[in-house]
């Protein structure tokens, strides 16, 4: 099945044992914003193989995908926003525990201070 996700969303294939709410945790997306991306789902019957939207980050953010030797406070300089900012856009992170690979959402609209 092929289905074309809008910009700064991306394709993810349900797999066996995903629930909305664990791909929700696993990526790191509210389960609403999953719901409003996908309005023709039925959250109780994914079906292995079906294709939904995941929202890469919220309006006015773009994705980051953390490198080796990334910090916050690097990022934030990177990116001319604040660490507080980048926290903010992204609750879960833990910011003395960032993973290689983890994709962060950077506020594009915020002046650094």
């Amino acid at each position: 099945m092929c289905m074309l996700c809008p910009q700064n969303h991306y394709p993810y294939v349900i797999e066996p044992g995903d629930t909305i709410y664990f791909i929700a945790n696993r990526l790191e997306v509210t389960l609403s914003r999953i719901l409003a991306a996908n309005p023709g789902i039925d959250p109780y019957n994914l079906l292995i193989g079906q294709v939904i939207c995941i929202p890469a980050c919220p309006p006015n953010h773009m994705a980051y995908i953390i490198q080796p030797g990334d910090t916050l406070y690097k990022i934030a300089r990177t990116f001319h926003v604040t660490i507080d900012s980048i926290l903010e856009a992204n609750p879960s992170v833990d910011p003395l525990s960032l993973r290689i690979a983890q994709r962060i959402c950077i506020p594009t609209s915020i002046a650094y201070s």
